[in-house]
């Protein structure tokens, strides 16, 4: 058998798969470091072990692990593993199988007929005829593990066996792995998970280390590699003592794409894993990365697609566009006022009602579709193992009242928690959000992530920030307050999975749960009601850009890096990466998904919101009207013309709707006969009409929101928009002289002032409260300080594990 395997060998070379200078190689590498052979030729990246497995099989005969187990099913014995040490198979592991009818020992192994694991296997079982199987070192280990972690469990008294059972289950229900499982939901700490592999593998821990020796971490190795993957992957390059060592923490070192990624950044050089803790590397990553992405999460977008930036408010040929504009309207009404004022006054009416019309037909159309609904049965057939993990975005800035509504929202997720992948967004000089969050008891699948004090502090950085950290397939952005349905992300799910190749992002509706409290909150709940439920489905219905909200957007992860994220300097950035979305030829749908929000009862507050949302569709629309007919050739002409009346025209129309009822209110009140021989007969009757019809139909639209969530005590209030358009005037006027003056600033929403909002928040601490509880009673050995499952990673409060010299000084400048 040994000199078929040989032959085999030789046969690789004579059909390429490999050279006598690599076997060559191989074989060095192999006696260098104490591996197999499958695991030198892994490492110079020249075939990988399951390749070499199944080629040595076809040429032996000699069967795979996985192809014995499908024909003798009744044949494995998982009592053989208990009599192996785990920590007695390196470096060449042996797995024991069962009993073939012979009486033969399988024993499944990478190496066939190795002297040291022959005998080994001789010592165990003396005298016994030994039969061989075909398996990984990965496989092997991964075996051992999952049949010894329980007996690991059990003496280590950290779990009662009720609860190790129920975890079993979870993982067998939601297709996670029983680590995930365990560590997530709290049955164990992740630190004593590890200490658990630890003693299996007989591989250090960082908890250990650091408690016994310094942790040498060279910050030039660990960035090989991009944080993303780093983050998805879970491992961190710490050192190379050697050249020919690396020295990497992992969080699960039986994951053979870790050692892949490595070998093929160094090719033949070992692997010294050291066991770490999700927390540990992502704070690794925090403090190497910090500068680069703090930068990044600000620049990207502007130095990879400049003229979709908002940094620059005005371009030259547009300054040069609006100057000249306003020579000719001055000049006009020099030499020509009546003329001047009649075509001003004619094409402020025509824009008007274009828009007004333009609403009434995505009225219409999103009224009649209904297509992309998704049933509660479709939500109850999902098969929790199919779903991928999920990342959550909450960017929190001075909002420590409403945090146990938003831990309390996330628990009640019908989403598998084990899969869920949170991170709480926290400037890391708001001491008062951290504190208020860790004291809400988030389960430990949030993370906390604090993001270093630069400018603009916006809501669109923090996000570009915590993008680098994101694990999941898909992405949702939630505020602090937001009570989201528990089934959207499902529903988020099934749309990407129904929908078109193209679909980047699925937008769910916002509404409010404290619609009753007074006139601000009963207006704001009709507008939400209008713009989610026809507005921008009619949009989807007629495939046109869609202007995202600020929240409960879901996207495709990789393809919002592709997309460059955010644009941070612009303060309604949902709405500009709506339209970017669709310049890239990506579409946006809707979901019927609804999330609650707190709506504003003061007008103080509502002012300084909404303000700050004008200002970003002002902003949006100079980005994207840099070179129109750039966009135009984009977007088409559909798509190009809805983009100018939805957002162009909701700016023209608040500005403009007071210039027009100054004038009419000013005729009624006087009766000035001047004013009616200033216009000609058709623009009067066009003005009368917009006022009468345009303003009737306004009225109307935001009526129809009453019906599709039966909000029937709203109907009287319906009739006095009017009012909250002269509101919406007001805020678009200071909009547009911050655009002037402070283009950036974030007018920054308070929450928390609703008398709803308190008692939903001493509700959420109270269930918060009890669900840590409830956690701390299944898993003793979790029981640690206050929101030891989330990352904290201020500077004040982390162990530093980079030396303060290598960390560098964050100076944020265009790369």
């Amino acid at each position: 058998m040994v000199t078929s395997v040989k032959t085999f060998m030789g046969s690789l070379v004579q059909h390429q798969i490999l050279t006598w200078e690599q076997l060559g190689q191989a074989r060095a590498q192999q006696e260098r470091d104490q591996c197999s052979l499958a695991r030198a030729l892994w490492s110079l990246q020249v075939i990988s072990p399951q390749t070499l497995i199944t080629q040595i099989s076809k040429a032996t005969g000699i069967p795979t692990y996985q192809h014995w187990r499908q024909q003798y099913p009744h044949q494995f014995d998982s009592s053989l593993i208990q009599r192996v040490n785990s920590q007695g198979l390196h470096p060449i592991p042996f797995l024991p199988c069962g009993w073939s009818e012979e009486g033969d020992l399988v024993v499944a192994v990478e190496n066939l007929h190795h002297p040291r694991q022959q005998e080994r296997m001789a010592a165990i079982w003396p005298g016994v005829r030994i039969t061989q199987v075909l398996i990984t070192e990965h496989e092997i280990l991964r075996l051992l593990v999952e049949e010894k972690l329980l007996a690991e469990v059990m003496s280590s008294q950290s779990l009662k066996l009720e609860h190790w059972h129920q975890a079993r289950d979870i993982s067998a229900s939601s297709g996670s792995s029983l680590e995930q499982v365990l560590t997530r939901l709290g049955y164990l700490d992740p630190r004593d998970y590890l200490n658990l592999l630890s003693n299996l593998l007989d591989l250090p821990t960082y908890a250990h280390l650091v408690n016994t020796e310094p942790v040498s971490v060279e910050p030039a190795v660990g960035k090989q590699f991009d944080p993303p993957m780093l983050m998805d992957k879970l491992f961190f390059p710490l050192s190379q003592p050697d050249p020919a060592v690396v020295k990497v923490m992992v969080n699960d070192p039986l994951d053979p794409q870790v050692d892949e990624l490595i070998y093929q950044r160094w090719p033949g050089i070992r692997i010294e894993k050291i066991l770490g803790t999700e927390r540990d590397i992502t704070t690794l990553i925090d403090q190497t990365f910090a500068p680069r992405l703090s930068r990044q999460a600000i620049y990207h977008l502007l130095a990879k697609a400049p003229s979709e930036s908002a940094s620059r408010v005005f371009t030259l040929p547009q300054l040069g566009i609006l100057f000249a504009l306003l020579v000719t309207f001055v000049a006009g009404l020099v030499s020509q006022p009546i003329l001047t004022l009649t075509v001003g006054v004619f094409l402020i009416n025509i824009f008007y009602l274009s828009s007004i019309i333009y609403k009434l037909i995505l009225t219409l159309v999103g009224t009649s579709d209904h297509l992309s609904r998704i049933t509660d049965e479709e939500v109850a057939a999902v098969d929790n193992r199919s779903l991928p993990m999920y990342t959550i975005l909450v960017p929190v800035y001075n909002e420590p009242d409403v945090i146990p509504i938003l831990i309390n929202s996330l628990r009640n997720l019908d989403y598998p928690q084990e899969k869920l992948d949170i991170l709480i967004l926290l400037e890391e000089s708001d001491r008062v959000t951290i504190e208020a969050t860790k004291a809400a008891h988030p389960p430990k699948y949030i993370r906390l992530l604090y993001i270093p004090t630069s400018q603009p502090k916006t809501k669109p950085k923090a996000c570009n920030y915590g993008l680098s950290f994101a694990r999941g397939d898909y992405l949702t952005i939630y505020d602090a307050e937001d009570i989201p349905d528990p089934d959207q992300l499902k529903k988020a799910v099934i749309a990407f999975r129904k929908g078109a190749k193209s679909l980047i992002c699925v937008q769910a509706a916002l509404n409010y749960f404290n619609r009753n409290e007074n006139f601000l909150t009963r207006m704001f709940t009709l507008e939400y009601s209008y713009w989610f439920d026809y507005l921008l489905p009619g949009l989807e219905a007629l495939k046109v850009p869609i202007p995202l909200g600020g929240t409960s957007n879901h996207f495709r992860t990789d393809r919002l890096r592709i997309l460059g994220g955010w644009d941070p300097f612009n303060v309604t950035e949902d709405a500009d990466l709506g339209i970017r979305a669709s310049q890239r030829g990506y579409t946006v749908g809707v979901i019927n998904s609804t999330t609650y929000e707190e709506a504003n009862v003061e007008l103080k507050n509502w002012i300084r919101q909404r303000s700050r949302w004008i200002k970003g569709y002002m902003q949006t629309w100079l980005v994207h009207n840099r070179n129109p007919i750039k966009s135009l050739s984009k977007l088409g002409l559909k798509s190009w013309l809805s983009y100018q009346f939805f957002i162009g025209g909701s700016i023209f129309t608040f500005l403009s709707t007071p210039l027009m009822w100054l004038m009419f209110l000013g005729w009624f009140i006087t009766r000035a006969s001047w004013l009616e021989s200033l216009f000609p007969d058709w623009v009067l009757y066009m003005g009368l009409f917009n006022l009468l019809i345009g303003n009737a139909l306004g009225i109307y639209l935001n009526l129809v929101a009453v019906f599709q969530r039966k909000y029937f005590d709203l109907l009287l209030y319906s009739l006095l928009n009017p009012v909250y358009w002269l509101l919406h005037s007001y805020a678009s006027y200071m909009a547009l002289w911050q655009l002037f003056t402070k283009p950036f600033y974030w007018e920054k929403t308070e929450h928390g002032l609703s008398k709803f909002t308190k008692g939903i928040v001493k509700a959420a601490a109270a269930n918060n409260a009890q669900a840590a509880e409830a956690v701390q009673s299944t898993a003793p050995a979790a029981q640690t300080s206050l929101g030891s499952g989330s990352i904290t990673l201020a500077a004040q409060d982390r162990p530093s594990l980079i030396p303060p010299s290598q960390r560098g000084e964050q100076k944020l400048e265009p790369s």
